[in-house]
């Protein structure tokens, strides 16, 4: 018995030797025709080398002689990836690669070799697609390039930051080819914005636009509004019923004598249009209630007054075609590349172009609300960050650049400005920096330039007049913006909300505060009741930092599944798109 098991044992070793010698051998085989023979096509020796050392010296996507299934699972996803272009395939050399696939033959003398070489060029184009998938394609070193062009050219401070995102791309692949699954690599590395798949889908309806002659063109004209008669009515019909607002059905005919009292002529509307003026016309070419509704569910889906007029900004994007719409598509998914792959379990996101902040927890919308953006000449930031404190009854320190563009010229004209505004000048920014008299300041402005006036810190103290209002939620950053109160809740009415100097100011201050309080220890709702009734400025920490992510997206899909499109009032989307690959 003894004896027995010691055979078996010796055999087991022998075994195990030989296996680990052909292994080595083979490792060494791989390595040395790595190092010797193989020249890279898309990525430098060291680089693949480092991919095959952590790999042990093993194939990624050959074994046994033969292809594996993630080999064809990463081709079919480059191939099917829908904001690459055909040369941009071109590039990647993807119809080389499957040719190369499919000339294999394993009675070839150099089978083994022709094996080698396709799994080194696999993980080449691996690493090259996966830096995309981190990274997109647009030239960020160009972009940021324009952006100080920009300051230094018109004075636009405007500043966008990327994510840094961390992933070890060697390890997830060691993990996909183990396990025969590229979708693990992909789906760590790809955006996970919420509905990006959707819009995905939304470029292969866009493309069948496109191929069937794209979406109808209006005519020019001034407006269009309920009640309106004409021959472009039908044709504006027509192209909402392209974009799925309203079906291209109606009564057939509609006796013009029974329209509303309120129907206006086109007259001196329209240029070079005919009115009909038939007592019987087609129902397609008078702009009736449903026509108003589609009109409305249209501009609400591209950021616009939803009043259902059709006037010069609604014409604008009617006139959109297939094919531009698919360009900021892809533009937007390539701009997702640049946002965190984890938001936060609950989080603010906050979108410029669409003018909203949304508190999200556990994928639900907790909270939304219109919001107020920087104004064009001192845009809003891009960037993430987290919430780390709120200021109750906050005091507004005016940015220098403020303070002499605005209040120095108005101080000159008005002593009183500042008493009338509640507006106390400090000899500085530190907190114990003493108040100086404004008769000191106006005296200082009469001898000197604005410009060469000592940098006095100007604050606004807890009032009606205070622009930040009651509260402002902190998450410090190096560009020195926050959300905040205002008392001018007016301009939330308007559709175009770019009126701030950088801040982003909120339309339900309150609510927010409440939702952050019902969760956090530090900051209860009496609490904070109690520290408004005081009216001095108190500064309270959060227990838990929330996560905000201020993005700028034209095109996405919303919580409803809605494809939503937006005024590129940066006009970043311009920059960046001749910065793609």
């Amino acid at each position: 018995m003894n004896r027995f098991k010691f055979i078996v044992v010796s055999i087991f070793f022998i075994n195990s030797y030989l296996i680990a010698n052909l292994l080595e051998s083979k490792n060494s085989n791989i390595n040395n025709f790595l190092l010797q023979k193989y020249k890279p096509t898309f990525t430098n020796k060291k680089t693949l080398v480092e991919y095959y050392k952590q790999n042990n010296y093993q194939t990624f996507w050959t074994q046994n002689n033969e292809i594996k299934h993630i080999s064809i699972q990463l081709l079919e996803k480059i191939k099917n990836d829908p904001v690459l272009e055909s040369d941009d395939l071109d590039k990647l050399k993807i119809a080389q690669i499957e040719n190369k696939l499919e000339s294999l033959n394993n009675l070839d003398e150099n089978f083994e070799e022709k094996l080698l070489e396709i799994d080194f060029l696999l993980t080449e184009l691996y690493d090259k697609y996966s830096s995309y998938l981190l990274e997109g394609s647009i030239n960020w070193k160009a972009f940021q390039n324009k952006l100080k062009d920009l300051e230094k050219q018109s004075e636009i401070k405007a500043q966008w930051d990327r994510y840094k995102i961390e992933k070890d791309k060697k390890r997830l692949l060691i993990e996909a080819s183990k396990n025969n699954d590229l979708s693990i690599s992909f789906n760590e590395l790809d955006y996970n914005f919420p509905n990006a798949n959707k819009l995905l889908d939304s470029i292969k309806q866009l493309e069948q636009i496109a191929q069937n002659g794209d979406y109808i063109k209006l005519p020019p004209f001034k407006t269009l509004r309920i009640g309106d008669k004409s021959p472009i009515v039908k044709t504006l019909r027509e192209r909402l019923a392209q974009s799925e607002n309203i079906s291209i059905n109606c009564e057939n005919i509609i006796d013009a004598q029974n329209l509303a009292t309120n129907i206006t002529s086109l007259d001196a509307n329209m240029q070079n249009q005919e009115i009909q003026t038939e007592e019987n016309i087609s129902c397609e070419e008078i702009f009736d209630e449903d026509l108003k509704n589609a009109v409305i569910s249209f501009q609400q889906s591209h950021g616009l007054y939803a009043d259902g007029i059709v006037g010069l900004q609604t014409q604008n994007f009617l006139n959109m075609s297939a094919k531009e719409k698919i360009k900021k598509i892809k533009l937007n998914l390539e701009r997702m590349r640049w946002l965190p792959r984890d938001f936060g379990e609950k989080y603010l996101l906050v979108n410029i172009p669409e003018y909203r902040l949304r508190v999200i927890e556990n994928d639900n919308i907790k909270l939304n609300m219109a919001v107020i953006v920087g104004d064009k000449k001192y845009p809003t930031p891009i960037f993430s960050d987290k919430m780390s404190y709120i200021v109750l009854n906050p005091n507004w320190n005016i940015p220098e650049s403020i303070t002499k563009k605005e209040i120095l010229p108005k101080l000159l004209k008005d002593p009183n400005y500042l008493d009338t505004k509640g507006i106390e000048i400090y000899q500085g920014w530190d907190r114990d920096a003493s108040k100086i008299e404004t008769k000191e300041v106006i005296e200082t402005l009469i001898l000197q330039d604005i410009e060469s006036v000592p940098n006095f810190r100007f604050t606004q103290g807890p009032s009606n007049e205070n622009p930040l209002g009651k509260v402002k939620f902190m998450f410090p950053n190096r560009h020195a913006v926050y959300l905040h109160d205002t008392p001018a809740k007016s301009l939330f009415a308007n559709a175009r909300r770019a009126y701030s100097h950088g801040c982003i100011r909120l339309s339900k201050p309150q609510e927010l505060l409440n939702l952050i309080a019902t969760d956090d220890k530090n900051m209860t709702l009496q609490k904070a009741d109690e520290f408004f009734k005081e009216a001095n400025e108190k500064s309270v920490g959060l227990n838990n930092k929330i996560p905000i992510h201020i993005i700028y997206l034209t095109a996405w899909v919303d919580e409803n599944g809605k494809l939503q499109f937006r005024e590129d009032i940066y006009n970043f989307d311009k920059m960046q798109k001749e910065l793609l690959f």
